[in-house]
């Protein structure tokens, strides 16, 4: 889960998002392997885009962050 920030927000329904980030240390290896979706299933616009999965440094480097990541607009 991703700590010392603020909540992860749907940009589709406004929802609380979770985090899972699994680091590889290995080398001084800096990024993870992430997955974020909905806290708990709701109807969301943007549900067939969840769960985002993929290996970035920092959560909102993941492709399609800019989607699914931030209040709605």
């Amino acid at each position: 889960m991703v700590t010392g920030h603020r909540p992860l927000l749907c940009r589709g329904c406004a929802g609380n998002l979770y985090a899972v980030c699994t680091m590889d240390h290995a080398g001084g290896n800096k990024v993870g392997q992430w997955e974020v979706d909905h806290e708990m299933p709701v109807p969301c616009p943007l549900s067939g885009l969840l769960p985002l999965t993929g290996t970035a440094a920092s959560v909102h480097d993941l492709p399609g962050a800019e989607e699914v990541l931030g209040p709605p607009v």
